[in-house]
């Protein structure tokens, strides 16, 4: 049997399988149930978010021939159902814009839809990242959009709805699809270990969930390649599959830094090179871990907006209250300003160390000195004009100015 991905093999086949997004499904199965089907539907939102699977959940329920009428709960096993899920429906067809993005595309699609449907009940287009499409494009499938085909349905799909023209979006119904709250998430991908018999530690799990940043399919994805190690998989092999710096190295780098230790600076840095991070890559996740500390310090109760595990977070806040805040943001600025630098110089590592370096609270003290003992609103001298040289042995006297003599009037 061919090896099938986990965000494919556990992709949603019915609304009540949506994962943290429960208003867009009770929307939809109720339309459904009162048999008030829209022409067109806008489905907007970041990327892994059940855009895509729910315009094939829409597209089953419409046609599925287990039920003589639209349903919310297709049944997933008779021949439109198997069609739609494997991509052969011949009345659903799903459309790249990326791909077609011209009016020829469209103005061909709007002939095809004149059509019946040769085997299901509806005729679905689902147009992905439908943001692409040129104007002229768009422009074209306005009136198709008001006044559609009988038996057919639009359903766009976008991560960048301000792309798309006003006059589309309001011939469609609007569905915004959110971030997976990460509660939904570790659930989701906790049974997902248990039915895949991954050996996985809850800590994991929930960074998984976090790094993730609410798009279930990475979370799904980076699951799947975790599974391949041998062994329990801990919040060590997570770090280190991803290539990011561990969080416990981070915290013993800022921890050198609020005790203005250099020594200690460089070797954690020196350290952490040693082991295959790359210079940038210490620099960005140090900026992260610094906005974790801003977030800790100002609102210590909202863990859920940090990708740390549990036990790293509490140390983080009792870290936090010894950091004056204004100390985090100038840390923050700092680090955003050097990362052109080691993103762009021939050696990396030095400057890196210096970065580092000028994070001590000593020389953020000492620029801040220097700026102190600068005169406000003091401006640069500007430099004497210098008089026109006369050239030796010439008797012409130096040139002047030319004056402009008005036309007269």
């Amino acid at each position: 049997m061919p090896y099938e991905p986990l965000h494919h093999k556990y992709r949603p086949q019915r609304f009540a399988e949506l994962v943290g997004q429960h208003a867009i499904a009770a929307t939809l199965s109720n339309a459904l149930h009162q048999q008030r089907i829209a022409p067109a539907y806008l489905f907007t939102g970041p990327r892994g978010t059940g855009k895509t699977s729910s315009a094939r959940i829409l597209s089953k329920s419409l046609n599925c021939v287990a039920s003589e009428v639209p349903t919310s709960s297709p049944c997933g096993v008779c021949a439109t159902c198997r069609a739609i899920t494997n991509g052969s429906a011949l009345d659903v067809i799903e459309i790249d814009a990326a791909s077609n993005t011209g009016v020829d595309n469209i103005r061909e699609l709007i002939e095809r839809a004149q059509f019946a449907p040769v085997q299901c009940r509806f005729k679905v287009y689902v147009i992905d990242e439908v943001h692409m499409l040129s104007v002229a494009a768009f422009n074209a499938l306005l009136k198709t959009l008001e006044e559609p085909p009988d038996r057919v349905v639009f359903v766009l799909a976008t991560t960048d709805p301000q792309k798309v023209l006003p006059t589309i979006i309001s011939r469609c119904q609007r569905f915004d699809f959110r971030r997976i709250p990460l509660d939904d998430m570790v659930d989701h991908l906790g049974t997902i270990a248990a039915k895949e018999a991954i050996s996985i530690t809850g800590d994991a799990i929930q960074l998984v969930a976090q790094i993730s940043q609410g798009g279930l399919r990475d979370a799904e994805s980076l699951l799947d390649q975790l599974s391949l190690l041998d062994g329990e998989i801990t919040v060590e092999r997570v770090w280190d599959l991803v290539g990011a710096v561990p969080e416990r190295d981070l915290l013993l780098l800022l921890r050198a830094i609020a005790q203005d230790n250099a020594a200690a600076v460089l070797d954690q840095a020196r350290h952490l090179m040693n082991r295959g991070r790359e210079p940038l890559i210490v620099l960005q996740n140090l900026a992260s871990f610094y906005r974790d500390l801003l977030i800790a310090k100002a609102s210590p109760d909202r863990n859920d907006l940090v990708a740390l595990t549990p036990p790293t977070w509490t140390e983080l806040c009792d870290f936090a209250q010894a950091f004056d805040l204004a100390a985090i943001l100038v840390g923050q600025q700092h680090l955003r300003e050097s990362e052109a630098q080691v993103k762009n110089t021939t050696q990396p590592r030095l400057w890196l160390e210096v970065t580092l370096i000028g994070l001590l609270p000593s020389a953020i003290a000492s620029q801040k000195a220097v700026v102190a003992h600068q005169p406000i609103g003091s401006t640069p001298q500007a430099m004497p004009q210098r008089s026109p040289a006369v050239v030796p042995g010439s008797s012409l006297p130096p040139s002047s100015p030319k004056q402009v003599v008005p036309p007269a009037t």
